[in-house]
């Protein structure tokens, strides 16, 4: 009962309870949509690389907005941030489901509209991560409020894709946009009626974006630890973070199958990183993150080899679970390191370019993988992209191990 307690002790924050559910909320709807996006544009398409040319055009406001939304984040009150950042999350999924549901979408509609998403998800990544330590009041349980965060995001990730395979399969794939928009109410609501008193420090106030943006670099790149994780991070991310783009391509093209079983596919990535980040939740120190970030990787990693040799679509689900529960053995204690060792005043700027990291790494790795899939086939993409990372994993992970944490 002790474990229990330490494992969701976030909970008794007013400001956790209230953010927590609503997000949960929010994400199983932006996975259902994100599910959707895939199938519809491959469906249009039939093309990984159109695919793949879709996702990192989307990509390029990840790269003109994230380095100066931790400014943002730093300067202005992250309760308003916050409010606005839902808002314009909504107006996005309005504007996607009346244009699927009228049957006027285009690539170029997606395109244009995964431009807008990816702008405010820019905002969005840093302003998250960094408002936690507001909705803690112990620093001491940062660490639980950020693997509870991860199993929200887990726990969309389990239900989204399934929920979005089955709405596709058996309805439409506008329906999941609209599905998507009614899912986003919640937060909105939740949001306004938190508490967050975010005090900033004069020198913060009185910088411009610019200067503001040149100190949050400096302060990464000569922060040994910080550097190595966000480059730890980005290679992760550039090779192994892609499996949704990739994972409607393999199942339609080697297991033969239609959206429910993509669905089921993704949903089990997502029971994998729901077990891991309940696991982690427990934890109340940092001690053997590294060792878990190591083993996290590695196993996702392989995983993603033998995906690349499977034609069954049980041994695929299960390798899912195995890199579910490797993603999150990485990403969680990365976030936990990184957070353990920034300065306060400079959180949304750190957390702005771990967040480029993680985003925009990810949506420039499609066109990559997109054009790896084209040439070589999707099955031997998974084999390179796993290889690759397990080479570049020990690597870093030998580096990370002579810092201090």
């Amino acid at each position: 009962m002790n474990k229990l307690h330490e494992m969701f002790r976030g909970f008794k924050y007013r400001n956790f309870r209230l953010f927590f559910p609503g997000l949960a909320v929010s994400q199983i709807g932006i996975w259902i949509q994100n599910i959707a996006i895939s199938y519809l544009v491959y469906d249009i398409t039939k093309s990984p690389f159109v695919m793949g040319l879709v996702m990192f055009f989307n990509a390029v406001p990840l790269f003109l907005v994230t380095p100066f939304a931790g400014v943002i984040v730093d300067k202005f009150d992250r309760h308003k941030l916050l409010m606005s950042v839902q808002i314009l999350f909504a107006v996005q999924a309005f504007l996607i489901t009346v244009l699927t549901l009228f049957g006027l979408i285009r690539i170029w509609n997606i395109i244009l509209l995964g431009m807008f998403l990816n702008c405010i998800a820019a905002l969005d990544a840093p302003l998250r991560q960094s408002t936690f330590i507001h909705l803690v009041d112990d620093k001491r349980d940062l660490g639980n409020a950020i693997s509870l965060n991860a199993s929200c995001f887990n726990l969309a990730r389990l239900l989204g894709p399934a929920l979005g395979g089955i709405i596709i399969a058996y309805y439409s794939v506008g329906m999941c946009f609209l599905i998507n928009f009614i899912f986003l109410m919640p937060i909105i609501i939740l949001v306004k009626m938190m508490r967050i008193k975010d005090e900033k420090s004069e020198k913060v106030q009185h910088e411009t974006l610019f200067e503001g943006l040149k100190e949050g670099l400096l302060y990464c790149v000569k922060t040994p630890q910080v550097l190595t994780l966000m480059i730890y991070l980005a290679i992760f991310c550039f090779l192994i973070m892609i499996y949704p783009m990739l994972m409607p391509i393999y199942t339609a093209d080697v297991l033969k199958e239609k959206a429910d079983v993509l669905g089921f596919i993704l949903g089990a990535t997502g029971v994998g990183s729901l077990l891991s980040s309940l696991l982690l939740a427990a934890k109340t120190s940092t001690k053997g993150l590294r060792l878990i970030l190591f083993s996290g990787m590695t196993l996702a990693s392989t995983c993603f080899i033998l995906i690349g040799f499977s034609k069954s679509e049980i041994l695929t689900i299960f390798l899912m679970f195995g890199a579910g529960l490797g993603l999150t053995s990485f990403l969680t204690p990365e976030n936990m390191l990184l957070q353990s060792v920034i300065d306060d005043d400079k959180r949304g700027r750190v957390m702005s370019f771990n967040s480029l990291c993680f985003l925009g790494t990810t949506s420039l790795s499609s066109l990559f993988a997109g054009t790896v899939a084209q040439i070589t086939g999707i099955s031997n993409t998974f084999i390179i992209l796993g290889g690759l990372m397990l080479t570049c994993g020990i690597i870093l992970s030998l580096r990370l191990a002579k810092l201090k944490f």
